[in-house]
């Protein structure tokens, strides 16, 4: 677990904060874009992510290791130009941003947080994918 008077600690969490802040802004330029993926951008955020989940790896941070290699996986599909941006999709990775910066403010409880949802809402990302508003796995009905 981790010990928040180690700096190397205190280093990982100011720098987690950081990725979070500019993740972000970069998810909602990745939407704006859409399909045009700006290739610099999705591998910013991706490595940003990595990072996080690196460093949960090496401080035992199992509930945010775990988010973040989800999360990760979403975005690598994103990269590969397998999966779009949609606002939908979007909305799901900034509740995971959101979710992992709650986890990263109290990482010493972070271990016993239920993170159920936004796992199942990623795994969805990859399975069905949502639609336009954000919903996983509904069909749209045909014409």
């Amino acid at each position: 677990m981790i010990d928040l008077d180690d700096e190397l600690a205190v280093e990982y969490l100011a720098e987690c904060r950081e990725h979070l802040v500019t993740m972000e802004a970069d998810l909602l330029a990745m939407e704006k874009g859409g399909a045009a993926i700006d290739e610099d951008l999705a591998n910013r955020v991706f490595l940003a992510v990595h990072s996080i989940k690196g460093g949960a790896g090496f401080f035992d941070l199992v509930k945010i290791r775990e988010l973040a290699h989800r999360t990760e996986d979403a975005l690598a599909l994103i990269r590969a130009g397998e999966m779009d941006p949609t606002p939908g999709r979007v909305s799901v990775l900034l509740r995971a941003a959101d979710t992992l910066s709650a986890l990263l403010e109290s990482p010493g409880t972070s271990n016993q947080a239920d993170n159920t949802e936004i796992m199942a809402a990623l795994a969805g990302l990859r399975e069905a994918g949502p639609d336009s508003t954000g919903e996983c796995g509904a069909s749209k009905p045909g014409p």
